[in-house]
């Protein structure tokens, strides 16, 4: 996996989003091939994505079923290589996040579970 990965993740105030946040950074700081793109900077944007996402794989990580990362890059005309929905890990793994502060247990065994996954899945592309 040399190629430069951009994971584009959900941002949302919640436990799911909490931990597609905490995974996609740490993914970033332990992965030099790999960084962490936040999606509120894009759809802040009135015409274009960040420079961060130039020769990248763009690899989408949903908190929930609204999608909003696929949504905001939708709409700015970005396309992404695969998109990961926490949803369907943790109800597989039955964890329960609960805090979208800090944390839990649950949360917590649902980063690494996420981090995991997603390289997996990296190594497929």
């Amino acid at each position: 996996m040399s190629d430069k990965i951009a994971l584009v993740s959900c941002s949302g105030l919640s436990p799911l989003g909490l931990v597609v946040r905490a995974a996609s950074v740490e993914l970033a700081l332990e992965n030099e091939n790999i960084v962490a793109a936040c999606i509120t900077e894009y759809s802040a944007q009135s015409n274009n994505c960040s420079p961060i996402l130039d020769d990248a794989k763009i690899v989408t990580i949903t908190g929930c079923g609204d999608d909003c990362v696929g949504v905001i890059l939708n709409e700015k005309d970005v396309g992404s290589v695969k998109n990961i929905s926490v949803d369907s890990i943790v109800k597989a793994y039955d964890l329960n996040p609960l805090d979208a502060v800090r944390l839990d247990e649950d949360g917590e065994k649902a980063v690494e579970i996420l981090k995991r996954y997603v390289l997996n899945e990296l190594e497929k592309l």
